[in-house]
């Protein structure tokens, strides 16, 4: 703005003095005229080497097939780079809090509820010198819900991981393609399912390695190679707790529409686990055709 309002006016406009003669130039106006040369030079070169402001370049709309191949050149070049838009342990499936939670207070009580028959009315009849049978049957009192809630409740998944490579985590348009088309089976699961005291128990293992079933009158729905399995006891010291082989993975309910507003806390990603429960019975419906 400074130099349009410079270029503007007129340097050599005041030179001659309306008292003056005309064709007569006053001494005060040559020297004012030197002092604006320099400034009129400015202006010129400001005006010569001026540049009109770019207007953005519109990009013509690429297909679906170049923008997947840009989004893969990206995937490609944040490879090496630490830091992804996705974690690289995602959640895929929640039994439910409420399921949970109802399932560890079961089996802290079946667990206390042994113990007490167990060391303090078994002890109680022996001392007082009542029959072997009342004796027994009190002790099976304690120990027969224990083992049954530890039997049918020990498959329970409670939550499912899935462990994605560097490749797939760059974007979410990456995520979805990597799950719906390239998932390889070497991708690893981490399933958690709960012990006899409430206590987390972990298995990692290929989701090549879990294929459905229908086992202990339908409560185990997914199984585990059995040599899968083996060589991870292998690996594990002998007072650890065996490899779990069998797995109950149970139907979660569809959540309610959110409410406009309202934040959700729910940060399960369903839609993976739908995509690999679905290739998990395609492929195990090759195998059994392959078998026969």
């Amino acid at each position: 703005m400074f130099s349009l309002r410079l270029c503007s006016k007129k340097p050599f406009a005041s030179l001659t003095s309306l008292s003056s003669p005309s064709g007569l130039i006053n001494r005060q106006n040559l020297i004012r005229a030197r002092h604006l040369q320099p400034i009129e030079s400015k202006c010129l070169f400001r005006r010569c080497y001026a540049q009109l402001p770019k207007k953005p370049i519109s990009k013509p709309n690429l297909s679906a097939v170049e923008q997947a191949k840009q989004q893969a050149k990206v995937a490609a070049a944040n490879v090496g780079s630490k830091h992804y838009d996705i974690a690289e342990r995602l959640l895929i499936y929640h039994a439910g809090t409420g399921r949970i939670t109802f399932l560890a207070m079961v089996k802290v009580t079946t667990l206390f509820l042994g113990a007490f028959f167990t060391f303090v009315v078994v002890p109680g009849y022996i001392k007082a010198e009542k029959p072997e049978w009342e004796t027994v049957g009190v002790a099976l009192c304690g120990l027969i819900p224990l083992i049954f809630v530890a039997y049918t409740t020990s498959p329970f998944v409670t939550h499912i991981y899935i462990h994605l490579p560097p490749a797939a985590r760059t974007s979410r348009p990456v995520l979805e393609r990597f799950i719906h088309s390239a998932l390889p089976p070497s991708t690893e699961l981490t399933l958690t399912t709960m012990s006899a005291i409430a206590k987390p128990r972990y298995s990692t293992m290929q989701a090549g390695h879990l294929r459905p079933s229908n086992r202990r009158f339908g409560i185990v729905n997914y199984v585990r190679d059995a040599e899968d399995a083996m060589a991870e006891n292998e690996t594990r010291k002998w007072y650890n707790l065996r490899a779990m082989s069998k797995f109950g993975v149970q139907e979660v309910r569809p959540q309610k529409k959110k409410v406009k507003g309202k934040k959700s806390k729910d940060l399960t990603e369903a839609w993976i686990w739908d995509a690999l429960k679905d290739k998990i019975e395609k492929r195990a419906v090759v195998d059994s055709g392959k078998a026969a």
